[in-house]
């Protein structure tokens, strides 16, 4: 699929959901937190996210956030292709996905906050992973303006899907607590990563996946 085909984008389509919005996100994905990445991830998945982590050039000593972490699906591909002494961040909006990921990786230091507002000091990421969460994030803007804003100069942020973009959007909007959180294209997603202030990006979707890089 060539890039940006099909793509209708504004940045005022990105800002702050309602606070009821929001309140019904929370209460579905807390509802279906146990038991999420069994249901949603077939060992054929689980290996597309083992190839997806090690296209990332992860190394010993960085610091990496995973934001929107779910149940911790990425953790155990982000330690073996980071390696044991990285230091490994996890952060979601939902209190009983993190308890999960506490219990399964007590190695990994957790936060429980929105992507818009994380409590981590400016310049301290070397390398920052959003996989199938951005769609949910409330007001994408501030969201990304938080990963410039974390992230080292020459820092690396990625927005990963191992569905591609029509089919996830199509898939949210078949339950109505996140009905329209969608995917921006890749060309509005270079949008919004330029407007935060990164300098360089790279994109590419396909019907199976979706990757997008920026560099601070």
């Amino acid at each position: 699929m060539p890039l940006g085909i099909g793509c209708t984008f504004s940045l005022e389509g990105c800002m702050a959901d309602s606070s009821e919005r929001n309140t019904q996100r929370t209460r579905f994905f807390d509802a279906h937190a146990c038991q999420w990445e069994e249901r949603n991830y077939t060992p054929e998945k689980l290996v597309q996210v083992d190839h997806m982590v090690a296209g990332l050039a992860l190394s010993n000593g960085m610091n990496i956030l995973d934001v929107g972490c779910g149940e911790g699906v990425l953790q155990p591909f982000l330690r073996k292709h980071a390696g044991k002494d990285a230091q490994l961040f996890a952060l979601d909006a939902s209190k009983i996905m993190l308890q999960s990921v506490s219990t399964r990786f007590p190695d990994v230091q957790t936060f429980h906050a929105k992507a818009e507002s994380m409590p981590l000091p400016d310049a301290s990421i070397d390398v920052l992973v959003c996989f199938s969460a951005f769609p949910h994030f409330s007001d994408k803007p501030a969201a990304v303006k938080e990963f410039y804003r974390v992230l080292k100069n020459g820092g690396r942020a990625y927005v990963l899907h191992i569905d591609g973009r029509e089919k996830l959007n199509a898939l949210h909007d078949k339950h109505h607590a996140v009905e329209g959180d969608h995917l921006p294209c890749p060309t509005g997603m270079r949008l919004l990563f330029l407007e935060a202030g990164f300098a360089h990006t790279n994109a590419d979707e396909t019907a199976n996946h979706y990757y997008f890089f920026a560099i601070k």
